[in-house]
């Protein structure tokens, strides 16, 4: 019988929205406690899993895979449907706990796609215009083909530490002082339509709990 799928934020005791620092600081933590030679044998099984969360959250691509599959699970198919029922099931249960095979869920990767914006700039295949719409220059092949590009932007997003609460006028926090939200780098998981078109315009969900959705504009160039 498949197991309940393990929510690997909720392992490390972290909100989806944690930023790197925060993810490295709770897994220092967990692993000082459930090292198996301060907790003994017994707790290899689980230390084992919180390696493996951290192992994967710390991953900007492979943490986007895992925010879409949540995003995907727990919207479109509900908070029972397990991982394999939700995407074809490539995420799996181990002896030693969580198994996370997110490599086999990305077969359709487009590399040349996948990185930070600023890096994507640099190579001159993706910006953004004035109005926030992001434009993905493909090639050819890959208009033909379609395929998945992971784009980490910069975005607004809910305060970690006050949950979007702080204001001018009531509560105040110590990381967003009055604002609420923070500017984050929140990888994006774009699905590209095969025979994709000039000029193709549509709205992707960054799968970061409170982060806009970002719209997206294929280019060919000719």
């Amino acid at each position: 019988m498949r197991s309940a799928p393990v929510d690997l934020y909720a392992l490390l005791g972290v909100s989806r929205s944690a930023t790197a620092a925060e993810l490295r600081r709770a897994y220092r933590q967990l692993a000082l406690r459930h090292h198996p030679d301060r907790a003994g044998p017994d707790g290899a099984p689980l230390f084992a899993q919180i390696a493996e969360a951290y192992r994967m959250l710390s991953n900007l691509t492979a943490r986007a895979a895992y925010d879409a599959h949540l995003f995907q699970r727990e919207t479109l198919h509900g908070r029972q449907t397990t991982a394999a029922q939700a995407d074809g099931g490539s995420w799996s249960v181990s002896q030693t706990g969580w198994a996370a095979t997110w490599q086999g869920r990305l077969v359709d990767l487009l590399p040349r796609l996948t990185g930070t914006l600023e890096e994507l700039a640099a190579a001159g295949v993706a910006r953004v215009d004035p109005a926030g719409t992001l434009e993905l220059d493909l090639s050819a092949a890959e208009s033909v083909s379609g395929g998945t590009a992971i784009v980490t932007l910069p975005l607004r997003v809910p305060c970690p530490t006050c949950g979007g609460l702080a204001s001018p006028r009531g509560v105040w926090c110590r990381r967003c002082e009055y604002e609420g939200q923070v500017t984050e780098a929140v990888p994006v998981r774009i699905p590209i339509p095969p025979a994709a078109r000039e000029g193709h315009t549509f709205s992707v969900a960054a799968g970061r709990p409170g982060a806009p959705a970002q719209r997206v504009r294929i280019r060919i160039p000719g």
